[in-house]
């Protein structure tokens, strides 16, 4: 019996020894891990600072992040729950039926659990149809696309838990847009439709985004739709050959790859069509791309840099990138000069940002698009109301305010509003 415990006991201080001492005499290079950023280096030990609670802790933070090992403990971790629990803590990351992986926002919004308000989509859809209607007279087309969600297209495979609420972002946008002038493609409901009825798969078990199949037949929809917007002849796209592969490309693994385990699941084989392109005596528009990951898709196959003058993609209204590579940032570049290039200009979202949607392009457009004397001063009024509003503390305030005049909330907000405006206004001019 003491035999026993003290080899439990030397195999317990081995495991707890063993990390540190390969990590300093025999380092072992550590497993990548998706989704996670690399570890800070660590720190000479910061004997004067000691005693500041606040660099201790980031000195212990980065110790523990560069332990020997961690990167295979966290797999094996990982491993375990997946295959004896069914269960990932890989962030976002849901399991569904029959295997199937969600990231949970795609379910969050199928499902209406994080719908935005009629309101709110009634003002987004109103301004994107009048910034269509500017740009239109500068001759600069508008496009909206709603790109395919998997929570739609696999809503089969969502778990039980998930519970369907009367309304949900999708559903009330597009019922929204059919009474608008917008031109609009929904590749959502499109593809719903086309389940089980195409040649190859248009989602992969393992991934959250379009195979690069589905993004084909995507992309030529929306380049006929192009051509008759802009009544031009834009280069031949399409593909003679699809090779059905056990290798996964581009996004087709990307929610598995997030659980970081050592024996993922198989979820192939999946079809990668090869493209060609005819550009001889067609037009290649300039179009610029305002949108959420679903345009990867396009970017990364190489199809929009081959069909339009080169491929401007405007990541979430933040960061911009040229033909794949990042080259600045939006706040850095004329929002003006950038659009008044363009012969397009695109939105593209899906169901798992449209609570993020549109970006703050709304916004952006009335403001450094248009200047105050050009815009209409309603529309301004409507913009910082809801700017207003949106923000928690701000409209506290006006509540607050609203109390000590003794007049209605909306009465008090109106007249701040209008305050912002023209003193904005007074500014510009």
């Amino acid at each position: 019996m003491k035999t026993a415990k003290h080899i439990i006991l030397v195999l317990i201080l081995g495991v707890l020894v063993f990390p540190s001492v390969q990590n300093t005499i025999i380092p072992i290079p550590p497993s990548v891990l998706q989704g996670v950023d690399p570890p800070d280096s660590v720190p000479d030990f910061p004997w004067k600072t000691w005693y500041n609670a606040e660099e201790r802790s980031d000195y212990n933070k980065a110790v523990e992040e560069n332990v020997g090992l961690r990167s295979y403990l966290i797999k094996l971790r990982n491993q375990v729950d997946f295959s004896l629990l069914n269960f990932t803590e890989a962030p976002g990351v849901v399991i569904g039926k029959e295997g199937c992986l969600f990231i949970e926002s795609y379910i969050n919004n199928y499902t209406g659990l994080t719908f935005k308000g009629t309101a709110k989509i009634d003002y987004e859809i109103s301004k994107l149809e009048a910034i269509q209607f500017e740009l239109k007279k500068r001759n600069i087309d508008f496009l909206l696309v709603f790109a395919p969600g998997k929570a739609t297209f696999n809503a089969e495979n969502i778990p039980d838990r998930y519970k369907m609420k009367p309304m949900s972002n999708y559903g009330y946008y597009t019922k929204r847009i059919a009474r608008s002038g917008i031109n609009f493609i929904d590749m959502n409901g499109w593809f719903k439709k086309m389940k089980n009825k195409t040649s190859y798969p248009l989602y992969s078990k393992g991934g959250v985004h379009w195979t690069s199949y589905g993004v084909g037949l995507a992309a030529d929809s929306m380049f006929r739709y192009i051509e008759k917007l802009r009544n031009i002849d834009l280069p031949e796209f399409g593909w003679d050959q699809v090779e059905v592969s056990d290798s996964l490309r581009y996004s087709d693994n990307d929610a598995c790859e997030l659980m970081n385990l050592f024996f993922p699941p198989y979820y192939g084989p999946m079809p990668y069509p090869k493209f060609r392109y005819d550009a001889n005596g067609k037009t290649r528009p300039h179009v610029m791309t305002i949108g959420d990951s679903y345009w990867w898709g396009f970017a990364s196959t190489g199809i929009t840099e081959n069909v339009f003058s080169q491929d401007n993609y405007w990541f979430y209204n933040k960061v911009i990138f040229l033909n794949g590579k990042k080259i600045n940032s939006v706040s850095d570049v004329s929002l003006k000069e950038e659009i008044n290039k363009q012969d397009l200009l695109i939105m593209i979202v899906t169901e798992a940002t449209y609570e993020l949607f549109p970006y703050g392009f709304i916004e952006a457009f009335f403001t450094r698009y248009l200047s105050y004397w050009e815009a209409d001063k309603s529309i301004l009024m409507e913009i910082k109301t809801e700017e207003i509003k949106q923000n928690p503390q701000w409209y506290q305030s006006i509540v607050e305010k609203a109390e000590k005049n003794k007049i209605p909330v909306e009465e008090q907000l109106k007249r701040d509003v209008q305050y912002l405006v023209e003193q904005q206004e007074s500014v510009k001019k």
